[in-house]
């Protein structure tokens, strides 16, 4: 079987939107799961983010002129981050996905900006797990998507502090203030990301200040998603998701959805507190550990 290596265009972003659902949908069903609902039209925007911000990074695997794998990979400040591996159904177990893995992480270990090589992946994905920690790449985190509704929402247990964010728009002080936030949490910078997350109208992003000045920043996102969030002091976690929930509330959000690493205790007993159950489990995956992830809240797993 010929396959074609090359860089993902514009035209592919269709097809790769569909490999991936395919992909999404084998793995659910497998294992007696919901299958999953995607919309292109939805995840265009991000498809188009990963494809120019990361230059190089997204490669697709054609053959015969059909997309039979995909992978996409960013560099953020020093992180080298792997956001998507993907394969279609009808061509797994071939080597494709071995094959892109190899060509990304060729790219990883001669950038020399890279000092930190990342990757995510579902905790039942054993042979990704498998792939990743044979290169190097091993579990360090786990990360819980927690999903709660608006009829099942709880109030707390006990009294939360209340901390009020400002919501802010796009304009050079604010991605710096965020960075800056993202630098002491993360360990790097992603003004890229934020820029594009400050651009969509379906996004707000709300600054926290606490007695000492700002305390942290939170995206919410009208499907219900929170995330990404950030607190200089993991003790504020709690106060601002109450605060994302209690604004997602009065906005109509119906669902809620938030990706907490397991580090973030403060967070996950918070949201179980308030009737949240667990979705779904995965895994970051690192050459080496980095970021204080009690005090983060991730956004969606292709950006992290």
């Amino acid at each position: 079987m010929k396959v074609n290596y090359r860089l993902a265009e514009e035209d592919d972003l269709y097809l790769i939107h569909t490999v991936l659902v395919e992909s999404l949908n084998l793995f659910a069903a497998e294992r007696a799961l919901p299958l999953v609902e995607m919309g292109f039209d939805e995840d265009l925007p991000l498809w188009r983010h990963l494809l120019g911000a990361g230059g190089k990074g997204f490669l697709v695997a054609e053959v015969k002129k059909r997309i039979a794998g995909f992978c996409s990979y960013i560099l953020r400040d020093h992180l080298w981050f792997l956001s998507y591996l993907v394969v279609s159904p009808e061509f797994q177990g071939t080597g494709i996905g071995r094959e892109l893995f190899e060509l990304a992480l060729t790219e990883a270990r001669g950038n020399e900006t890279a000092k930190v090589v990342a990757a995510y992946t579902n905790a039942a994905n054993w042979p990704s797990i498998s792939l990743y920690t044979r290169n190097g790449l091993y579990p360090r985190m786990p990360v819980l998507k927690m999903e709660g509704s608006i009829t099942n929402l709880c109030e707390p247990s006990e009294p939360v502090d209340p901390l009020s964010g400002q919501v802010v728009s796009l304009s050079e002080e604010t991605v710096s203030l965020i960075d800056d936030i993202d630098l002491q949490i993360r360990g790097f910078r992603r003004d890229i990301d934020h820029r594009f997350w400050l651009g969509k109208r379906e996004i707000r992003c709300y600054v926290f200040e606490g007695e000492d000045g700002v305390s942290g920043y939170a995206y919410v996102s009208d499907d219900g998603n929170i995330g990404p969030l950030a607190a200089l002091n993991a003790d504020d976690i709690a106060s601002m998701l109450c605060f994302c929930l209690d604004r997602l509330s009065s906005e109509g959000a119906d669902e809620f959805f938030v990706h907490v690493p397991g580090e973030n205790t403060g967070a996950l007993a918070l949201l179980y507190d308030r009737g949240f159950k667990i979705q779904d489990l995965s895994l970051v995956m690192s050459s080496v550990p980095f970021g204080k992830w009690e005090n983060y809240i991730i956004s969606r797993p292709s950006l992290l």
